[in-house]
């Protein structure tokens, strides 16, 4: 069996650190992109988060512009992240009731594409959308109800 600890942690790759699940999901997002830690208080914290990440990052690139009428330091189209966190540093996070390790591919139709990883390495599911993914993790009953 491979040492989990060795194994490449994805750019396009986020650990969804799961705290409590009160009224809704909270918990902590972690990212090679981002030196810190994003907090959510729900679940559409959790993806406007991990969204403000892949935008700023420019990766993966959002199948769409935003508009925004602000002077930002937008990423161009094919940025290369850069690198703030390793992959021992991403691995150590854990959430005190679950971790999830979620790959985006890809963000076209104003959604998300990508695979749930599991801890010891390959692909646990697939999902198509935001909603499958949180149909697949058993915190959709909240989110459907905001």
């Amino acid at each position: 069996m491979e040492n989990r600890d060795s194994r490449h942690y994805p750019v396009n790759a986020i650990r969804v650190c799961i705290d409590a699940y009160d009224e809704d999901v909270k918990g902590r997002i972690y990212s090679k992109m981002s030196g810190k830690a994003f907090r959510f208080e729900n679940c559409s914290e959790l993806f406007l988060r991990a969204d403000q990440l892949f935008d700023r990052c420019g990766y993966p690139q959002s199948f769409q512009e935003k508009r925004d009428f602000h002077e930002s330091g937008k990423t161009g189209h094919y940025a290369r992240p850069k690198i703030c966190l390793g992959d021992a540093q991403i691995r150590s996070q854990s959430g005190k009731l679950s971790t999830l390790d979620i790959l985006v591919k890809s963000r076209r139709r104003a959604g998300w594409q990508g695979s749930i990883l599991k801890e010891e390495g390959g692909v646990l599911a697939e999902f198509q959308s935001e909603m499958d993914l949180l149909r697949y993790l058993g915190i959709n009953r909240e989110c459907e109800n905001k």
